[in-house]
């Protein structure tokens, strides 16, 4: 039988298995104590997702507004406006619009544009440095995806033109409506766009055109080459050109009118800036008009004229 010592001996003895015990690290210099099979496993899973077990909170991303505003201004070295030339003298334009996206129901804007003459020559009323046209219009336009690339664009203005600080030889007012269309792809682009005027007279006016852009060597360079040609029914052709001088009675056949061919260039400064410069040759093709605006010696136009113009442009 064991005595009381023997007894103690076998109590402070480690027990013998079959294996070698793992000591203990010590808090001195061997790190943290083994952590528990199950603990290891779920560090481990977290870490190959990348995060903690728990699922991460997302940031939300706030959608962007569905209203764009954009502006220009330009100074152009005559002035052109359906199918004329009003002036030879430099002009000085500016624009602002607002644009509403709603979606599946197509774009809403509106838009003002100013005309400020730089000459008086350019005017038989003597007023220069005025704002002498200021024209207000809203929009509607609808983009129909036809294919991948291929877009088709229709859409409808009614505007309203004014002559504030001088009287225009019809009217202080003039009100329009106009539709257009264009087929957007990445070869060339086919538009057309026809203007009735309604008030003070009746007239029709339409101009049919393509065009197509080509990035150049430097980012944000493109070049756009775009050629098209005013037509006018006989109404809208007598009120522009003037009565026919061989026989001042008879009406003109209407359609093709004159043809313009130009070059574009535009640069994207940033995002939202641009600038812009461009050169335009316009001639007027029908023989009773060229003959009309000869025989129109006290008016400061032209029957064939090489313009430019430049300016800038910003989007928001």
């Amino acid at each position: 039988m064991m005595n009381l010592r023997q007894m103690l001996k076998a109590i402070a003895r480690p027990r013998q298995t079959g294996r070698a015990a793992r000591p203990l690290a010590s808090a001195a210099g061997r790190g943290p104590p083994a952590l528990p099979v199950f603990a290891t496993a779920s560090l481990f899973i977290a870490s190959a997702m990348g995060g903690p077990a728990a699922a991460p909170a997302t940031e939300e991303v706030e959608p962007a507004l569905p209203i764009s505003v954009s502006a220009y201004a330009d100074v152009e070295t005559a002035f052109l406006c359906r199918g004329f030339v009003w002036g030879t003298h430099p002009i000085f334009t500016q624009n602002v619009d607002l644009d509403f996206d709603s979606g599946a129901f197509g774009r809403f804007g509106g838009y003002v544009w100013n005309l400020l003459s730089k000459s008086q020559a350019s005017h038989a009323d003597g007023q220069s440095y005025r704002f002498n046209e200021t024209d207000y219009g809203l929009r509607y336009a609808y983009d129909l995806e036809l294919a991948k690339d291929w877009t088709l664009v229709s859409g409808a203005v009614k505007q309203w033109v004014t002559f504030p600080g001088r009287e225009h030889r019809y009217s202080n007012s003039v009100i329009d409506w106009q539709v257009f269309q264009s087929l957007r792809n990445p070869y060339l682009i086919p538009y057309w766009k026809m203007r009735y005027i309604y008030k003070p007279f009746h007239e029709f006016y339409w101009i049919v055109g393509m065009k197509r852009s080509f990035p150049l060597f430097i980012d944000g360079l493109e070049l756009t080459a775009d050629v098209f040609g005013d037509f006018g029914d006989a109404r809208h052709c007598r009120n522009i050109f003037g009565p026919k001088p061989h026989d001042p009675t008879s009406n003109y056949h209407g359609g093709i009118q004159s043809l313009n061919f130009m070059l574009r260039l535009d640069y994207a400064v940033t995002s939202w800036m641009n600038v812009f410069a461009s050169v335009s040759e316009y001639s007027i093709i029908d023989e009773d008009a060229r003959r009309a605006v000869k025989a129109r010696h006290n008016i400061d136009t032209a029957r064939d004229i090489v313009w430019g113009c430049f300016g800038v442009s910003l989007s928001f």
